[in-house]
């Protein structure tokens, strides 16, 4: 029996391919509850992870859905877990899975952008950290905040290696329950996109939210004061966070932050990348009867 306590809808990924705006645009809708709090981790246990919430803590963020007809969540990281997949369900049996996924190229490029910005990736350039994983699996060069296994993970490419994580919900699930956003439509058409998920969720779907740019790449001021931010691990962290109020901490966090686009991959790497990852794409198509050979062209 589903534990009605829970959520029904579970938006579990991939990083970096625009959950961070699908989940803006579904709060919107009134009949959809989502915490003011995105990546809320609750499953996923063969990750260590030190934010993990236990049952009461992760339901005391659903306190104010009052009745609302969709109750949903969302990390990331359980696309990447080996058991997530299996933990909602055996809560959550006739829950609905959303799922976006982008070319892995570009998403393992924008996924080392975000841990620079947050200063778990001490490497920042992007050739220069790829060449250091033989190392990292090693437990040799890790970054100083590379505090957990899912952050010690990084951008490796195995991380973008998306038709075996999308095997898995498929597999727990069954297709009728999971939905596979690609982020080439999401980006061409996004009301059209919200319509199908709104279509999918069972609300209404005439409900136009208020269409934004959501999660930007952005670039650090200053990497002291974001690393006190961020670095868990760092001596002045937690004084920080004691004496800053969390309001404050924001207003330092948006001042310290400048919206900038990403450059071009070198040619040459992203060649090296794609054919990387050309077998996987080429299963991904198959899994989702889709024509993604698009990505397995170097642009």
């Amino acid at each position: 029996m589903p534990d009605l306590a829970l959520p029904d809808f579970y938006l579990v990924g991939a990083p970096k391919c625009g959950t961070s705006a699908l989940y803006d645009f579904l709060a919107q809708h009134p009949a959809i509850f989502l915490p003011a709090a995105k990546e809320l981790l609750f499953y996923a246990t063969d990750l260590s992870y030190p934010s993990r919430l236990d049952r009461s803590r992760f339901l005391a963020h659903y306190s104010g859905a009052n009745g609302a007809k969709r109750v949903g969540t969302a990390h990331t990281a359980y696309m990447q877990s080996r058991t997530a997949a299996a933990e909602i369900h055996a809560g959550r049996p006739d829950a609905r899975i959303i799922i976006m996924l982008r070319n892995p190229v570009d998403l393992v490029y924008s996924w080392h952008s975000e841990l620079v910005y947050e200063t778990i990736e001490d490497v920042v350039d992007f050739g220069a950290a790829l060449e250091a994983e033989p190392d990292r699996r090693a437990g040799r060069r890790l970054p100083a905040n590379a505090r957990n296994s899912y952050v010690a993970a990084r951008f490796s490419p195995d991380m973008a290696a998306l038709a075996g994580q999308v095997a898995r919900y498929l597999s727990v699930f069954g297709r009728e329950s999971v939905n596979v956003i690609v982020h080439d439509d999401f980006r061409r058409d996004p009301g059209s996109t919200y319509r199908d998920v709104l279509d999918f969720l069972e609300v209404d779907p005439s409900f136009r939210p208020q269409f934004g740019d959501v999660n930007v790449n952005k670039v650090v001021r200053n990497r002291t004061l974001q690393r006190l931010y961020f670095a868990t691990s760092s001596r002045g962290h937690a004084t920080v966070r004691a004496l800053i109020p969390a309001s404050v901490r924001q207003r330092l966090l948006a001042w310290n932050a400048a919206e900038r686009p990403r450059p071009d991959m070198p040619s040459d790497l992203r060649r090296r990348l794609t054919d990387h990852f050309a077998p996987d794409v080429r299963r991904l198509g198959d899994l989702l009867q889709r024509d993604l050979t698009h990505w397995t062209e170097p642009s």
